[in-house]
């Protein structure tokens, strides 16, 4: 999956060691800060993803929080930049993640690169923007549709398909993500496409000619929108699309069915669409 956010703009490695920045941190906290990062690290390389998943290890770093007795120290800022990774990096909770960096503005503003802090916090406000944008398309709301034009310049929506079942399909030819699994969209297209199935690709490409190509090579015949703005393309921008591969899947009626289909999820939606 390409993301939008990259952890590359926090300023501290994600889920490093801070031995190098605490100064006169005590060495026992640091200690059992350390073995906790070893811990988080070892638990996600297992396979854990989730804030229930990791419960006990933000727990944790709560214990290691209270141990410092409210003052302000580098273990402090620490804890709370680590937090805020997991909750924006990992979680996908925007909100979460803000608490924990506006904190750090607030109160340990001489310990973080404001530049860098800035810039996260901006980011965390696109995020929640988007997120904003998706939950005001939950699974049964009628679809917000759009007016554009394909890559050939031809006006495109959603309704101009009513009657049919439609995926918004959100991706790019340089997301190695979006390519596992095009054939799985395109195999759906064409089992399902006689009886009422429609697909809309909505490309980030940056490069129309590569994309026109890439799409006559793999045989896609369906129409894409394309504006050449990258992360910043329109729809994808409306729709709060902030990683791709994304898609919407809309019935006859023009209502949302899911979010982000993919693998036999996807066929098996399209034909119990179809059926109704």
């Amino acid at each position: 999956m390409k993301l939008k956010v990259f952890c590359l703009l926090i300023p501290f490695a994600l889920l490093g060691s801070p031995r190098a920045a605490v100064g006169q941190m005590l060495d026992t906290n640091l200690d059992r800060y350390n073995a906790l990062i070893t811990k988080v690290n070892a638990d996600v390389k297992a396979g854990k993803r989730t804030e229930a998943e990791l419960a006990d290890d933000l727990g944790q770093f709560d214990v290691l929080l209270a141990a410092e007795k409210g003052a302000r120290t580098q273990l402090a800022s620490h804890i709370l930049w680590q937090k805020g990774v997991l909750y924006l990096m990992l979680f996908g909770d925007p909100d979460k993640a803000k608490a924990c960096f506006m904190e750090l503005k607030t109160n340990y503003a001489d310990m973080v690169p404001a530049d860098k802090l800035n810039a996260v916090l901006d980011d965390l406000e696109e995020q929640l923007l988007a997120k904003k944008a998706r939950d005001a398309l939950p699974p049964g709301s009628a679809f917000a549709d759009f007016k554009m034009t394909d890559v050939a310049g031809q006006p495109l929506s959603v309704s101009q398909y009513k009657g049919r079942v439609v995926l918004v399909d959100f991706w790019a030819t340089w997301c190695p993500s979006c390519l596992m699994e095009m054939p799985n969209v395109i195999a759906t297209y064409d089992k399902y496409h006689a009886q009422g199935f429609e697909i809309i690709g909505v490309s980030l490409d940056d490069d129309k000619n590569r994309l026109l190509s890439f799409t006559q090579d793999k045989k896609m015949p369906w129409r894409e929108y394309f504006d050449g703005l990258h992360w910043q393309n329109k729809l994808s921008t409306k729709y709060g699309i902030m990683a791709i591969p994304a898609s919407i899947l809309i019935d006859a009626q023009g209502k949302v069915i899911a979010w982000d289909l993919r693998g036999d999820e996807l066929p098996k939606a399209v034909a119990k669409a179809l059926a109704k």
